[in-house]
């Protein structure tokens, strides 16, 4: 496959996480739209998280039936038109039914480019493919945001143009990668075994729980910054941007990172999430809390992209499965965290958020103990086979 098709189906990922993009807009959105509940205007940035969710366990049962380009070119262009209806739609309901529509676009191809991927590249290839799509996925949301942000400047309804993205990468998908063949998969299916492994429910509970804890620096580090007197909002705004900065730079190199660390990259990637939350807790400085943060981002999407990297390495034909049940995992994650989050402050005896970013890393690293153990078990499972 040459680089034009891989860059093509990678520039797809760029849509993935752009649902909340849009976040900046709400203060505008509430004063254009003052009778409606406030509560609903914010529904706008993590309606479309709950109706990826709800999309993503019919996304291949789709592809099956109209085949796997034919969907995700469907996809995008439902996020395409869904996305920049609001700069037009002037009722507040049709604005809001276009952010449910977005969330079943990306629902419908997100779960697929994996699995082309996987039909596409093999191996160590396959890996670097994953974790770009990754590193994609991070470019993608700064972009939008940033977009987003100097589109403000205009009026609320024109930000929403950053959506226009989706037509370049829609030609570049139309143009340059090919529609592949579902005969072989659809034999294979016949004849395996499609139950989900227990390792792949271990992986989504872990995806919850890790999502969540990655999250709670987006929720929560203005507010830390403010509690600690060494930073302000705009402080806040950049050290979320070198999460990204941070998360693109693991996917960029995870193919690399995993041929080195192999099985141990999980309970490694924990111990460096686990370190990089203590370092939040305790910074004094911005200087300190910033290249923690960056350790928060390259870590998280290590993680990531070795889960998705291991089920779809997978030869028994559960992989398009898998693929979706993580999804639906990272997604419940990221939608509900803000609740997660305060329902862990709740139980600590302390409200400041130092206690909630301390507490969340003693549970990565007790994962990362745990995750250690299962390691060593497997090895020593495997080696007893032999």
């Amino acid at each position: 496959m040459n680089k034009l098709t891989k860059f093509s189906l990678l520039s797809v990922s760029l849509l993935v996480v752009s649902g909340g993009a849009i976040a900046a807009n709400i203060p505008a959105i509430m004063t254009a739209y003052p009778t409606i509940d406030p509560t609903l205007v914010e529904l706008i940035t993590t309606i479309p998280s709950l109706f990826i969710i709800l999309t993503v366990p019919f996304s291949h049962i789709f592809a099956k039936k109209i085949g796997y380009k034919l969907s995700v070119q469907l996809g995008i262009g439902i996020v395409l038109g869904a996305g920049i209806i609001p700069v037009f739609a002037q009722s507040f309901w049709f604005l809001f039914f276009s952010r449910i529509l977005f969330g079943i676009g990306i629902g419908l191809f997100n779960p697929l480019l994996f699995s082309l991927a996987g039909k596409m590249y093999q191996g160590k290839e396959l890996s670097s493919v994953i974790g770009f799509q990754s590193a994609f996925e991070g470019i993608g949301g700064m972009i939008i945001t940033f977009t987003v942000g100097q589109l403000l400047i205009m009026n609320w309804r024109s930000s929403f143009l950053a959506y226009l993205l989706a037509l370049p990468v829609l030609l570049l998908f139309t143009w340059f990668v090919p529609d592949v063949a579902l005969e072989k998969e659809e034999n294979k299916s016949k004849t395996v075994n499609q139950t989900i492994t227990p390792s792949t429910y271990g992986y989504i509970a872990l995806l919850i729980i890790v999502v969540t804890i990655y999250m709670s620096v987006t929720v929560k580090i203005t507010s830390l910054l403010l509690e600690k007197g060494f930073g302000n909002a705009t402080d806040g705004s950049n050290l979320i941007a070198l999460v990204g900065l941070g998360a693109m730079t693991a996917g960029a190199s995870f193919g690399s990172i995993v041929t080195i660390t192999k099985k141990w990259t999980l309970p490694l990637s924990f111990i460096v999430l686990s370190f990089s939350m203590f370092m939040i807790a305790y910074s004094q400085n911005l200087v300190s809390i910033s290249f923690a943060v960056l350790l928060c981002g390259f870590s998280f999407r290590t993680f990531i992209p070795y889960l998705f990297n291991e089920v779809n390495q997978d030869s028994n034909g559960n992989s398009e499965k898998s693929t979706s049940l993580l999804l639906i995992g990272f997604n419940i994650g990221a939608a509900f965290a803000p609740i997660s989050i305060s329902l862990l402050g709740n139980i600590l005896p302390s409200k400041e958020n130092t206690d909630i970013f301390m507490a969340e890393g003693m549970i990565m690293m007790l994962l990362a103990f745990c995750t250690v153990i299962s390691t060593i078990t497997k090895k020593q499972k495997n080696n007893g086979g032999k």
